[in-house]
């Protein structure tokens, strides 16, 4: 029978002992999950001295093992609970976690963003003496194309947030081949290794033999093919959550909390929980509560916050920016995909003067993506995103567009000084960019 997390809370609360315990997918069902466990193998007046928690990001190796070998004060189970356990991940899952470090920066997460950034770097051969020596500035380039989408300003903002906090790039390859020993030899008969991560990447050696020697459970959820989280799962969440409130949520409401949801569920859950408390004793949810406090972590504002500069609609753009500033989004991470939209544009631009002169006559957009190269219907992203650059881009000059261009690129230079207003110069930008 496959392991569940409900199957060895059942085991344990039988006596059937599981000392070794890997916990790895979505982050809230990964926490919640492994607090479970917790709740059930040490009991809360044991755990002040049974259970020690540790961050494997930062925590050493040695540390982790003398906790687990040192023998419980209480009698029962000594616990140690590793959080962010990196030993499973490899270079081949980078696009796996680099989705995960830009979901982490979107979502407002930014220490797990940086924290997963250096993990990954270690994985790239980074070592703790090429961190010190970095510029993250000229790094930006580098780090972006080990990330993937995401752009450079954005990796750029990532590193400087790392560098602010005073992270470090600790983790060694040895760490490794002692917890693969661990596993040969077993922990104590007092102890229970408990491993918690967000991705790791099963094709390992270390990962299949914790498979084989203990329980490695795959908490995943369901995503659709842009990676947001399945409509399905998140509808049964959340009309679980209200159900369990006592509660109704209208269908609007209910419309607006999914659309509104990003890549993690632990974001989602926390979302729902604000909402909840923002409600109180009201029994419905409706339209306006999710309106005033739940933070929109879709994409969708990307696309209005664009498609308002493309249509050079300066109100609807400045009232998107400072709606998601006020929510807390930082300059930074709303500057990458304005300068992903104008170079879109400026791409297109550029394709459409150039076959404007070869044909000697204005063409249509739909004559435009006909006759445009495959290489660059790809950079484009898609026909239908070729599409919609090129209809945007004739309503542009090439001198229009590149001038924005350097606009992005002086925004960018003033909100790393802290000479200047971040709200005014992002008004700035939107001023200018939508400037005819």
């Amino acid at each position: 029978m496959k392991l569940t997390v409900d199957s060895i809370l059942s085991d344990i609360r039988k006596g059937v002992a599981h000392p070794l315990l890997l916990l790895h997918g979505d982050d809230f069902k990964v926490r919640s999950g492994a607090q479970a466990l917790v709740d059930a193998l040490v009991p809360e007046e044991n755990r002040a001295f049974n259970l020690e928690r540790f961050d494997g990001r930062s925590a050493l190796w040695d540390q982790i093992e003398a906790a687990l070998m040192t023998a419980p004060f209480f009698p029962g189970v000594k616990a140690v609970w590793v959080e962010n356990a990196p030993y499973f991940a490899s270079a081949e899952n980078k696009g796996e976690i680099g989705e995960k470090i830009l979901g982490f920066w979107n979502d407002g997460k930014k220490d797990d963003a940086a924290r997963a950034l250096l993990e990954l770097l270690n994985l790239e051969g980074w070592t703790q003496d090429r961190w010190q020596r970095a510029e993250p500035r000229a790094e930006a380039a580098e780090v972006a194309a080990i990330v993937g989408e995401g752009g450079r300003d954005t990796a750029e903002a990532i590193l400087l947030h790392a560098r602010a906090q005073n992270m470090e790039i600790r983790r060694g390859r040895g760490e490794v081949d002692r917890l693969a020993d661990l596993l040969d030899s077993g922990p104590p008969v007092w102890g229970v290794l408990l491993l918690s991560a967000d991705h790791v990447d099963r094709r390992t050696r270390l990962y299949k033999k914790f498979a084989e020697k203990g329980a490695a459970l795959d908490l995943a959820v369901e995503r659709d093919r842009t990676g947001k989280i399945d409509a399905v799962t998140l509808a049964q969440f959340l009309d679980r959550r209200v159900t369990e409130a006592g509660k109704r949520i209208e269908p609007r409401a209910r419309e607006m909390m999914l659309a509104r949801a990003g890549t993690q569920l632990w974001s989602f859950h926390q979302e729902v929980e604000n909402l909840l408390l923002y409600v109180g004793a009201a029994p419905v949810i409706r339209a306006e509560d999710v309106e005033a406090v739940v933070i929109d972590q879709g994409e969708g504002w990307v696309f209005d916050m664009t498609n308002a500069l493309g249509e050079r609609n300066a109100v609807a753009a400045l009232a998107q920016v400072a709606r998601l500033m006020a929510q807390g989004s930082h300059p930074l991470a709303l500057l990458g995909p304005i300068a992903h939209s104008v170079r879109r544009l400026l791409i297109a631009r550029q394709f459409i003067d150039q076959e404007t002169r070869r044909a000697k006559k204005r063409m249509s957009a739909d004559e435009l993506v006909r006759n445009m190269p495959e290489e660059t219907v790809r950079i484009l992203s898609n026909p239908k995103a070729a599409y919609h650059a090129v209809s945007k881009a004739q309503s542009f000059t090439t001198k229009k567009l590149a001038r924005d261009l350097e606009l992005v690129y002086e925004t960018d230079l003033r909100l790393k000084s802290s000479n200047h207003s971040p709200r005014i110069t992002m008004e700035r930008l939107i001023l200018g960019l939508c400037e005819k």
